[in-house]
């Protein structure tokens, strides 16, 4: 008797880690985020030369969307080309260099910006797609389908004891 339900143990896993592997695959194939990667990158955002005064006129300067999309761990370098200095947030930037803002967790920012007409600059911040995410899901699915699927196992084929079967 405890062979059929150590059998029934293991092949319940086996088949729930497969069907969970099987609908992550797919819902991950179906959903995934084309901004999602699992690596950071470098993103460079210039600005040009006469934003301040441009700015100080009421004139729209650089084409950047109300909120852009990045992933944790990106690096934002800003770089300044304009006779003035200009700030992003936390990060100061004099005139003809460079500074370099390491976006956060997984989240929705507003900063104070100088070199925008709005005087503001969103970020979406998205999580970091890595293995561990992907088995995360795996374990919390197929452990769950499998136990499931082992009891209702023993409803649609109980398991009968030796003195039942011998009769």
């Amino acid at each position: 008797m405890w062979k059929a339900v150590t059998l029934r143990l293991i092949f319940s896993l086996i088949l729930g880690m497969l069907g969970a592997w099987g609908v992550n695959e797919i819902s991950y194939q179906l959903l995934k985020d084309p901004n999602a990667r699992d690596q950071a990158r470098r993103i460079e955002l210039v600005i040009p030369s006469g934003t301040a005064e441009k700015i100080a006129a009421g004139e729209p300067v650089l084409s950047l969307p109300e909120k852009m999309t990045f992933v944790e761990g990106d690096l934002l370098v800003v770089k300044n080309l304009d006779s003035v200095s200009h700030q992003l947030g936390p990060v100061w930037v004099p005139p003809q260099s460079s500074g370099v803002l390491e976006v956060g967790k997984a989240n929705t920012y507003q900063y104070a910006c100088t070199f925008q007409t709005s005087r503001l600059f969103g970020i979406e911040v998205k999580p970091n797609l890595t293995t561990e995410t992907r088995i995360q899901g795996l374990v919390l699915m197929g452990l769950p389908s499998a136990a499931m699927l082992w009891l209702y196992s023993f409803l649609i084929f109980p398991v009968r004891s030796r003195e039942e079967s011998s009769s």
